[in-house]
């Protein structure tokens, strides 16, 4: 498959997997590469430590994880032609790791239960803004 055809396939998915949700996205492409960077990384801190506990949700937050990683390398290419520095979504993915990350370590160790209760409420807020990105799974028949 050429370089050209995986680019049109990958936005043909971008599209399909945003148009639900397109009205909270925002309209440059460097914004948009930012949400789903931020997205990514705050997916693979939850990942990591689903992975940890051997938690049985790690299948579907790495399917999620892998439908941002995929949003953000099609929007790449339009966000660097608009001006962001190539480097910068790896900042944004960082950024949403530690931001979760921090979080976690709060929900688990804090000695102050309202403390512990409003960083789980945290989590819970950050990772639905972003699976409400994403069209809902269809219905299993």
């Amino acid at each position: 498959m050429t370089h050209t055809a995986i680019s049109v396939l990958r936005g043909a998915v971008l599209l399909i997997l945003t148009t639900c949700a397109a009205s909270a996205l925002p309209g440059s492409p460097s914004e948009r590469a930012k949400v789903f960077a931020t997205c990514s990384g705050r997916l693979s801190a939850l990942a990591t430590r689903q992975r940890a506990l051997n938690s049985p949700e790690i299948q579907a937050t790495e399917q999620v994880l892998a439908n941002f990683d995929m949003m953000l390398d099609a929007t790449l290419p339009a966000a660097v032609d608009y001006g962001m520095p190539p480097a910068q979504a790896r900042h944004w993915h960082s950024g949403g790791w530690v931001e979760i990350a921090a979080l976690l370590a709060d929900a688990q160790y804090s000695l102050d239960a309202g403390m512990a209760e409003r960083a789980r409420i945290a989590i819970d807020q950050r990772i639905q803004s972003c699976h409400q990105l994403l069209l809902p799974k269809p219905p299993e028949t």
